[in-house]
Formats: structure tokens, C-alpha cells, sequence
């Protein structure tokens, strides 16, 4: 698949076929390109990779992203079998550049899940309240002085492949 067709194609899952797995190959493939983003100053060491398959762990999140949004519990992931966690640590060149990095870093990630034939999508929201559970980051493996900053979920849709797109203008855009 080309580079543009692969942007074209990718497209936010919400109803992930939990049963169906992801190769352990395909999943390396993403990750890999998502450690190939660019990163300001080329501070790799600034940020950190969390590749979670363990369901208990992903329902434990769960539990903690409804409680911190005072909302009954739901799945945040979508049923996704795979969720790569982005963290970044508390030491940082300028403020905000963390946020900055883990989008480059998931944006190839999830390009890279798209040309593989898996779908994805980009998760903040419930990645946030796990930021705040130092124990849960703690069992996850996340290291010491390092946040959750965001998440791809990674799977086969329940409702099929994604429709072909081409690449088109959907931002407001001029020329100077």
C-alpha cells in the first residue's frame, strides 16, 4: 500500500473484534514505526513504549478512567486486543513537547496498523486518569517519572475494512 493510500484509509474503530488477535509480528511492525517519529531534539530517551495485551490490566483501567470521570463503567478501548501506551517523562525540553512527540509517535503507529490491514485508533481520554494511578503504572511497567500521555488501540473491526478514500482537502487551508 502507498504512504498516501494508507492515510487516506485510516480511519477511527469503535467496535474492535476482541476475540480476533493481532500477530505478535504485526504489532512489532507498528511499533516499530511508531520508534521511528521524530522527536524533538531526538530525545528518545524522553519518551516510552507500553504494549498491552493483559485484559485484566485493560479492564483495571477501565475501572479507574470511570471512577476519575464519575461515569459507570464502559470500555474505553473499544474491545481492542492490543493497546500501546505512549508515556513521556516528567522531564521534558520545553513544556508541552510531550504531547507533540506522542502524536508523531502514534501517528506512524497508526499508519503503520492501516497498511498492515489492522484497524486503530488514537486514545486520550481514558489514558488520563491512568496518568494519575501510580500503582497502575507501577503494574504496567511504566517507569518511574514517566506519565501515560496517550494510547493506540490496535484490532480488526467487527464491521469490516475500511472503505477506500482518497486523499482530499477536509481542513480549511490558504495559500500565502
Amino acid at each position: 500500500m502507498q504512504t498516501s493510500e494508507a492515510i487516506a484509509r485510516r480511519k477511527s474503530t469503535r467496535d474492535f473484534d476482541s476475540n480476533r488477535p493481532v500477530s505478535k509480528e504485526i504489532v512489532d511492525t507498528i511499533v516499530k514505526a511508531g520508534c521511528q517519529a521524530p522527536i524533538g531534539a531526538n530525545k528518545r530517551e524522553s519518551l516510552h513504549l507500553t504494549v498491552c495485551t493483559n485484559q485484566e490490566i485493560l479492564n483495571e483501567i477501565n475501572r479507574t478512567t470511570a471512577a476519575a470521570m464519575k461515569t459507570e463503567e464502559r470500555d474505553f478501548f473499544y474491545g481492542a486486543p492490543v493497546v500501546i501506551f505512549v508515556s513521556a517523562s516528567d522531564e521534558q525540553m520545553a513544556p508541552g513537547i510531550e504531547f507533540a512527540n506522542t502524536g508523531c509517535v502514534i501517528e506512524n503507529m497508526l499508519i503503520a496498523a492501516t497498511d498492515s490491514g489492522v484497524d486503530n485508533i488514537y486514545l486520550w481520554g481514558g489514558v488520563q486518569a491512568l496518568a494519575k494511578n501510580t500503582e497502575l503504572c507501577r503494574k504496567m511497567g511504566i517507569p518511574q517519572g514517566f506519565r501515560p500521555v496517550s494510547a493506540a488501540a490496535i484490532g480488526y473491526s467487527k464491521s469490516g475494512e475500511a472503505p477506500k478514500r482518497e486523499l482530499s482537502l477536509s481542513l480549511e487551508v490558504n495559500y500565502i
